[in-house]
Parts: C-alpha cells; sequence; structure tokens
C-alpha cells in the first residue's frame, strides 16, 4: 500500500527546516515501518538533507522579478522506496550544472552533487511550466 504526503510551503527560505523536518519525520515513519520498529538513521539524515538541499535550491535559484512561488513536496512512501517529488513555478534550470571544484572550496553550487550522491535515483525536468526534481531512496 502506498502512502502520499503533499506539502504546499511558501518560496521562503524561512521555511526550509519544516521541509527538511517533515522529510526526516517522513523517512523516519518509513524506515521504521520497514524495519519493525528499528529505525535508520543514515537513511533518514540522508534523505533530509537532499530534500533541505533541492527546497533550498528552488528558493534560492527562484523568480526574481515576481518573487520565489509555493513550492509544492510530495512524498511517496512505498514498500521498500521512498519518493518525494519538489514543484515550483519558478523560471527553468539546466540540471546539467558542473560540478563544484572542490579544491577551490566555492561557497555554493554543491546541491545538486549532494543531492545526487545521497539518493538513488534523481530526475530533473519541466512540466506544465513547472521544474520538477524527483528523487528516490531505496531500503
Amino acid at each position: 500500500m502506498n502512502s502520499v504526503i503533499t506539502l504546499t510551503l511558501p518560496g521562503d527560505i524561512r521555511f526550509t527546516r519544516l521541509a527538511s523536518q517533515t522529510a526526516s519525520n517522513t523517512a523516519s515513519l518509513f524506515t521504521d515501518t520497514c524495519n519493525a520498529g528499528a529505525g535508520n538513521w543514515e537513511f533518514s539524515h540522508a534523505f533530509e538533507l537532499a530534500v533541505s538541499e533541492a527546497f533550498t535550491n528552488a528558493v534560492n535559484y527562484g523568480d526574481r522579478i515576481h518573487g520565489t512561488r509555493d513550492i509544492t513536496i510530495t512524498f511517496t512512501i512505498e514498500q521498500r522506496k521512498l519518493t518525494v517529488g519538489i514543484r515550483d513555478a519558478n523560471p527553468p534550470f539546466s540540471a546539467e550544472t558542473p560540478e563544484p571544484d572542490i579544491e577551490t572550496y566555492p561557497e555554493r553550487g554543491y546541491g545538486l552533487m549532494l543531492i545526487r550522491t545521497l539518493m538513488d535515483t534523481v530526475t530533473i525536468y519541466r512540466e506544465n511550466g513547472e521544474n520538477v526534481i524527483t528523487m528516490t531512496k531505496q531500503l
């Protein structure tokens, strides 16, 4: 049986904590259910960090003229995998950003690299005028 949780938040950096806490709680619920009450801290932490990075990117790279619009986060709990979709109506962006040059210690630019490292699958596309990032992690 699949369970779906949908959360719509203002595209404001102040809501990042709520997005990441919801991701952490959802991941804990998922791992507790899959492991008969034995949570998985590494899974939950990785999932939370990926959602936090994706939400922050949506806010920070939002429409500077019209302001960042609402961001919708959908968590789908399945038997052995947890999927999150993050949608925003901001201008399109390229998912083909180069990985940061870690030797030069840039202040920004680690988000997509972290997300791709932490999650099992990451898909970024444009649909109905919205940016969509879908991330899945399997247990």
